[in-house]
């Protein structure tokens, strides 16, 4: 594969992951975050990524904005900002880059991400994945590489858009990160979102962590009643994980250990969270099937209050 120019919409653990391993495999890529002290130190020290790997990346160009990207065409642009950020960012894309002819890749978590992308590029110009690693933002130019389960998938909205999702599967499996073009990419989406979202939630409104919340039985049992409504609402919209589904989310949820989900992390540290592309999503869809969801309804209206006592931050930050 000839080496790409690639831009990187945000430089957090998912954003700078992705750039370190397109970088190590000898392509352009254009990083892109509105954290002025992340950008500087990267562009001092470099990115350094601990963890799983040990990588030093240095990004061909560093920007503090998209709007940046104006006179510069990417190939393909990874959009790795948080969800609750895209109208924002969006927004800022200059209007050659918007008709340009780059491929927008959203990887992100949350359902109908591609979907918001799209109502800005066009359905034929932007790609969905579903991403299987993770990591910590240690501080600035530094991020942990907790974890990667492969495959990464990677889908199309449009079937123009089938030979570019397939060229880009390429080029993330060829650089490290393992990644599968699938026709089938919403049944990846919400099989994610319902195994974040049923301890995400409760995490966020009782600021618990992952072990904490699976000890204690009234709140494990949330948990429980949050996972199966979830799945009756993806069954509606015809995703079936079979019976065994249950079974793995509960042990991964053992697993897991004092992990706190990025929802509380995101409360705690004043921002706003993903819940509409998350709880407050699924609630959305399953009122659309007239299926009953009332504690996806409950939790998501308790975040959204939760959120209105965080200072303004405006800040579009990579997840």
């Amino acid at each position: 594969m000839h080496k790409k120019t690639v831009a990187v919409l945000g430089a957090g653990p998912v954003g700078g992951i992705l750039a370190a391993h397109l970088l190590s495999a000898g392509h352009a890529v254009l990083l892109v975050d509105a954290w002025k002290e992340h950008i500087e130190r990267i562009g001092t020290d470099g990115l350094r990524i601990s963890g799983l790997e040990k990588m030093l990346a240095r990004p061909t160009q560093l920007f503090a904005s998209i709007g940046e990207l104006d006179t510069i065409v990417p190939e393909f642009v990874f959009i790795c900002i948080k969800a609750c950020d895209l109208d924002t960012v969006c927004g800022e894309m200059s209007g050659s880059l918007k008709r340009s002819s780059a491929v927008f890749i959203s990887f992100q978590n949350g359902i109908d991400t591609e979907a918001a992308i799209a109502e800005h590029i066009g359905r034929s110009r932007v790609l969905r994945a579903v991403v299987s690693y993770a990591g910590v933002l240690l501080g600035p130019g530094e991020i942990r590489e907790s974890f990667f389960a492969p495959p990464n998938y990677l889908g199309w909205l449009d079937e123009k858009g089938v030979e570019p999702c397939r060229e880009a599967a390429a080029l993330l499996s060829e650089s490290g990160l393992a990644t599968e073009a699938t026709e089938n990419i919403s049944w990846y989406v919400w099989r994610k979102t319902i195994l974040n979202t049923c301890t995400m939630a409760v995490a966020a409104v009782t600021g618990m962590n992952m072990k904490e919340m699976i000890n204690f039985p009234p709140t494990a049992r949330l948990v429980e009643l949050l996972l199966n409504e979830s799945i009756a609402v993806a069954a509606a919209y015809g995703f079936d994980y079979g019976p065994e589904f249950v079974e793995t989310v509960r042990n991964f949820n053992r697993h897991a250990g004092p992990h706190r989900p990025s929802m509380l992390v995101d409360l705690e540290n004043g921002r706003k969270t993903e819940n509409a592309f998350l709880v407050r999503r699924i609630a959305e869809h399953a009122e659309r099937k007239g299926i009953p969801a009332p504690l996806h309804r409950t939790m998501a209206n308790l975040i959204e209050a939760l959120e209105m006592r965080r200072p303004a931050d405006g800040r579009p930050r990579g997840f």
